[in-house]
């Protein structure tokens, strides 16, 4: 699993430990949870530091390609009926997260130029969300 800072924490005045520290630095929304336990060098220290993070509200999980594609998927096609067809096998080809917020970006700006305006400024607006 991956997982990203919060960027709005429920704890303003949280004084994390060095460990603490190092584990929460890394939590940067690319970093698979192993990956974190090896940088970090604490070994599996680090998985219970995540956990505590996690269950804090100070990190929270990362949404793979899968799901967030099966969420835009389902923007389009409330947005655009039938036209959303060819889209949405061109997001289904994405295989990462990155691969999929740049074909999401690309899809929004052609539904905003040649569909409908508002609607593709709405899915920037929602791509957007998603992946920050």
């Amino acid at each position: 699993m991956v997982f990203r800072r919060n960027p709005n924490p429920p704890e303003t005045d949280w004084k994390p430990s060095p460990e603490e520290w190092r584990v929460y630095t890394l939590c940067d929304g690319r970093r698979t949870e192993e990956e974190v336990m090896r940088e970090s060098g604490l070994g599996e220290e680090a998985y219970v530091i995540l956990a505590a993070l996690l269950k804090r509200g100070l990190i929270l999980p990362v949404e793979g390609a899968k799901e967030l594609c099966q969420k835009l998927v389902g923007l389009l096609k409330t947005r655009l009926g039938p036209k959303a067809n060819p889209f949405v096998a061109r997001l289904e080809g994405c295989q990462s997260r990155e691969a999929l917020e740049e074909e999401a970006l690309r899809v929004a700006l052609k539904v905003k130029l040649t569909l409908d305006r508002k609607a593709g400024e709405e899915l920037e607006k929602a791509i957007r969300a998603l992946f920050h």
